[in-house]
Formats: C-alpha cells, sequence, structure tokens
C-alpha cells in the first residue's frame, strides 16, 4: 500500500496543478501540459511549420518527453502522473464496492478491445491532421472534464460519451487506459522496450496469483519472468501484493 500512496499523492499534485490551471491561474492552458497534444502538432509542423490549433512548443517536449521515459520505465507515465490513469483507478476501486462481480473481459476478447486504441489514434490524428482543429477534443475526457464541457465538447454527444466511459471504468478495470487512449497506442512500441520493470523469480514464486488479482491491467505476473508487456505501467500494485521475500521485484534489466 505504501507504493499506491506514493502514486496517489504523484497523481493528486498533478491533479492540483491542471485545476489551477483550468482556473485560469498560471501563464499556460492545462492542455499545454497534454503529450497527445505533440502527436496532433506533428503533421501541422511537418506541412505549414506551425502548431495546429491551441498547441504549442510544450505539447511537442512533452511528448518526446513521455516517450523517452517509456524507453527507460514502461508506462510509468501512465501509472504515476496521468490524471485520466488516476480517475480510472479511482472509479475500478469505487466499481468494485459498488458492483461486488465484476465483469470480467476474457483473454481473446480483452486483446481484440486493445485494438480500439489504435483505431482511436488512426481516425484522431487523421481528422486532426486533414482539418487543422483538435477533433478528439469532444470525446477525449482530458479536455471536458478540465475545462468544465467548455468551447470545443459537443454537447449531449460529449455527455453521452462521458457517460459511456463512466459506466465502462466502474465496470471493468480500466476501460478508457486499455481500450480507448489513443496517448496509451502511441506508447505501446516504446514500453515493450522499458529497461525498469517488475521481474519475478520463478525460484521463490509460490504461483498464489496474488499479483495477477492486484493488477489494474488484467496482467498476469506470476506467469513472466520479466514484465515487458506493453501495457503494464509500473505501478507496483503486482509487487506489492506478492508476499513472498525478494520474488516480484522492480529492476533494471535489458
Amino acid at each position: 500500500m505504501k507504493t499506491r500512496y506514493l502514486r496517489y499523492t504523484m497523481y493528486s499534485i498533478v491533479f492540483g496543478l491542471l485545476i489551477y490551471l483550468a482556473l485560469g491561474f498560471g501563464k499556460r492552458s492545462f492542455e499545454a501540459y497534454c503529450p497527445f497534444g505533440g502527436m496532433e502538432s506533428l503533421w501541422g509542423l511537418f506541412k505549414q511549420g506551425q502548431f495546429s490549433c491551441t498547441l504549442g512548443p510544450l505539447n511537442l517536449t512533452m511528448m518526446i518527453g513521455v516517450l523517452a521515459l517509456a524507453i527507460v520505465a514502461k508506462k510509468a507515465f501512465c501509472g504515476w502522473v496521468c490524471p485520466i490513469g488516476f480517475m480510472g483507478e479511482l472509479l475500478n476501486r469505487l466499481g468494485m464496492k459498488i458492483f461486488p462481480r465484476r465483469f470480467t473481459v476474457s483473454g481473446k476478447l480483452d486483446g481484440k478491445l486493445k485494438l480500439l486504441r489504435y483505431i482511436v489514434l488512426v481516425i484522431a490524428l487523421y481528422f486532426t491532421y486533414k482539418t487543422g482543429e483538435l477533433v478528439l477534443r469532444g470525446y477525449d475526457p482530458f479536455y471536458p472534464l478540465f475545462s468544465g464541457f467548455g468551447h470545443g465538447t459537443m454537447g449531449w454527444i460529449t455527455y453521452a460519451v462521458m457517460a459511456v466511459l463512466l459506466t465502462g471504468s466502474l465496470l471493468i478495470p480500466m476501460f478508457f487506459c486499455r481500450y480507448l487512449c489513443p496517448m496509451g497506442a502511441t506508447f505501446d512500441p516504446f514500453s515493450k522496450l522499458g529497461i525498469i520493470r517488475p521481474v519475478r523469480n520463478p525460484e521463490t514464486c509460490t504461483d498464489c496469483h496474488h499479483c495477477e488479482a492486484a493488477c489494474p491491467q488484467g496482467l498476469a505476473p506470476h506467469r513472466m519472468i520479466k514484465v515487458s508487456h506493453r501495457d503494464c505501467t509500473n505501478c507496483l500494485e503486482c509487487v506489492d501484493a506478492c508476499e513472498e521475500t525478494d520474488t516480484l521485484e522492480l529492476k533494471l534489466t535489458l
């Protein structure tokens, strides 16, 4: 639990800073700190030499920074910093209290649903590059929530999308992050390379499955030596859940 408290403290600091910016304080908009904005800006920079819409250099810097972090520590940005990831975890824990019998997604269906985030990524970039507008604003929970459903959202459509995401998050752990997040799709190839990851000692592992039960991404660390799965966020819930000494640890490894 100590690691979770540390993560939630980090999450809360970032969340508070974004609210501070969203309320109009600070020199920049909260949107300037969205790393996916760096992805959305690439085509405009390449074709016209300028940033699209409200995007700026900080978005590009954030994107480069979090992708570099993924090479070092997998999707640690998602597990320690991202405000949407934080809300996903909180909704998951709330859902566990409301619905003791959770909806489980089978391995094959889970894998197929994860393809949706690549489709979202392609659609978002295609229409953003084509129109020069941030078309994801009305559907991405980051903007509606921190803008107070302000300019750029799409009225009842945005509310309907948020309702679906809320319901999905209560029923399925990390619903948005697993299946719909375009930034998560961008992270995937870099996360596979991450050199800081949980490592399991098979000689002392008792195959108790506690790590699997604790993983918010539905991974099974007890079946791996190095947890190199692209969805691992280095949240360390599995490490904390392991009751055996020196069995599941965070290590620097190739």
